[in-house]
């Protein structure tokens, strides 16, 4: 099996989640289109360039654009875990996202409370 499609197998399960994340989040109505659409297209452009690594590899190497050896599973095993970082800082974003506007509506309802809560208290003196 050839380590560039071990390298795609590997990360394909990463960007579903992410894109089915995103799809999910615009669905519920906790990111807004325009991040919906930033996100869907970063997990598309990841894709894409995992899936073209080889050609583009084999482009600079018959061009004598690089010398480097080509893909090892160490190389391999480097990516999976950048794509994994990026999968888990991207959701963990959209969590405290939520979590900060979840937090911005307390404020406000416990805000509105105070203020009548306190109306009621010197109306009553």
């Amino acid at each position: 099996m050839s380590r560039y499609l071990i390298l795609l197998l590997l990360n394909t399960p990463f960007i579903l989640a992410g894109l089915l994340n995103a799809l999910v989040n615009y669905k519920l109505k906790k990111v807004s289109s325009r991040k919906f659409v930033y996100q869907l297209s970063m997990w598309i452009i990841i894709f894409a360039g995992l899936a073209l690594v080889k050609p583009i590899y084999q482009f600079l190497f018959s061009n004598h654009l690089t010398q480097t050896e080509p893909l090892s599973l160490f190389d391999v095993a480097e990516i999976t875990g950048i794509v994994a970082v990026i999968f888990i800082s991207s959701r963990s974003r959209s969590k405290i996202e939520v979590l900060e506007r979840r937090i911005q509506d307390l404020h406000q309802e416990l805000s509105i409370r105070l203020s009548e809560g306190g109306s009621d208290e010197s109306g009553k003196k």
